[in-house]
């Protein structure tokens, strides 16, 4: 049986490779108290057990994680013909990983993640740029650390279903899911 994470990321890859506008953005679907709220998140590896993004832990996203820690991530790629939903369990990945990604970004995305108080209320544009003119002459000559708020994420897959264009919208559907350690699949109709 062919791993499907291996298979998602052979599409990624694909998308990457076609230098395709955001191939790696996904919308990420959070649930708290039974409302459901999606955003797009920038899936920035695929490993062999997971999706892996990251963001401000005292975000929505993240506080909607921390009480409900299932989640479905959903790529869509127009160009490929094809769309993969993603669901599964999120947990954090070790806090160095998310230091040496963090150290990869350029400095105006660390001073952002830097001074971002995520998800709350702003007085207004002009201050987040007003600060952010503050903290990057702060960090002008030196190193800026991550934030301890802010970090990644990994959704382990339970269920991966893939639909692939077809004519006439006999659109071919796969669903790879988890039987115990076992990925098995079946056809969808469309």
């Amino acid at each position: 049986m062919i791993n499907p994470i291996s298979l998602v990321k052979s599409y990624y890859e694909k998308a990457k490779e076609l230098n395709l506008k955001y191939f790696d953005a996904a919308v990420l679907c959070t649930s708290r108290d039974n409302i459901p709220d999606g955003r797009n998140v920038l899936i920035k590896e695929i490993t062999e057990n997971g999706f892996i993004f990251y963001t401000n832990y005292n975000s929505k996203k993240g506080k909607d994680l921390e009480l409900n820690p299932h989640a479905c991530i959903v790529f869509y790629w127009q160009d490929l013909g094809i769309q993969i939903r993603i669901r599964g369990k999120v947990e954090k990945v070790e806090n160095q990983k998310s230091i040496e990604y963090f150290r990869t970004r350029p400095k105006g995305s660390q001073i952002s993640a830097y001074i971002s108080k995520q998800s709350e209320e702003l007085e207004s544009y002009e201050k987040l740029v007003e600060i952010f003119e503050e903290y990057s002459k702060t960090f002008k000559d030196r190193e800026v650390e991550k934030p301890e708020d802010w970090g990644g994420y990994i959704l382990i897959p339970s269920e991966i279903e893939i639909w692939e264009e077809k004519p006439y919208r006999l659109h071919k559907r796969v669903l790879y899911y988890l039987d115990g350690n076992i990925w098995k699949m079946k056809y969808l109709y469309p």
